[in-house]
């Protein structure tokens, strides 16, 4: 009787411990799983290159914004489109990874220009673009710009390369006029070429006639 029940409470044991790492090994490919799904979700919403959010996470942002201007009267925010000048020809002259580290270097020297709060965004090639929400005037906006303007001033080691570049910056303050993210990231892109258009390396507000 007593080997019986000796017997018994071991097959049980052996089962408890089978169960046990039988759990473990779940909430193991639970947690697995669910850092997979984190690290899709990131990637789906953040640049591969700059680590910066991208064109879908920015434009959600942006909608966010517009939205809060049609509740709020005293709710503004602005964008800034940034393109680097003649880009192509550091690319050409020190090869696209010098490039794609300019760009990351880039990113992070923007960051350090914005607010807790405050959005940058890499759209695609050079181009950046920022959202500046919760401002109190177009002020405001241009004195991010002057932040940025100032950081691009200082030369960038990149590889070993000492590297000098502008940039051109277009800025679009809200307005109760805009329905849709795509229309005021236009305006800012319309300033930004405008800016191009009259000597690069500057600052352009946009205005109805551009």
């Amino acid at each position: 009787m007593l080997g019986n029940l000796r017997e018994y409470r071991d097959q049980v044991d052996v089962r408890t411990s089978e169960l046990t790492d039988t759990n473990e090994q779940l909430r193991q490919e639970v947690q697995a799983r669910k850092e997979a799904e984190q690290q899709l979700l990131h990637d789906a919403f953040h640049d591969g290159l700059t680590g910066l959010p991208n064109r879908a996470l920015f434009m959600d942002r942006l909608s966010h914004a517009i939205a809060i201007g049609k509740r709020r009267s005293d709710y503004l925010f602005a964008v800034l489109f940034l393109d680097l000048d003649r880009f192509k020809v550091i690319n050409d002259s020190l090869g696209h990874l010098i490039g794609d580290q300019l760009l990351v270097a880039l990113g992070q020297r923007i960051l350090k220009c914005l607010r807790p709060g405050d959005t940058v965004a890499r759209l695609g090639g050079d181009e950046f673009a920022i959202l500046l929400e919760d401002i109190k005037g177009l002020s405001n906006a241009m004195v991010i710009g002057e932040r940025i303007e100032n950081e691009l001033k200082a030369s960038f080691d990149v590889a070993g390369h000492e590297v000098f570049v502008t940039g051109s910056i277009g800025i679009a303050l809200s307005s109760k006029a805009y329905e849709r993210p795509e229309q005021i990231l236009r305006d800012a892109d319309t300033a930004m070429y405008h800016a191009k258009a009259h000597g690069r390396a500057r600052k352009e507000v946009f205005e109805s006639g551009m």
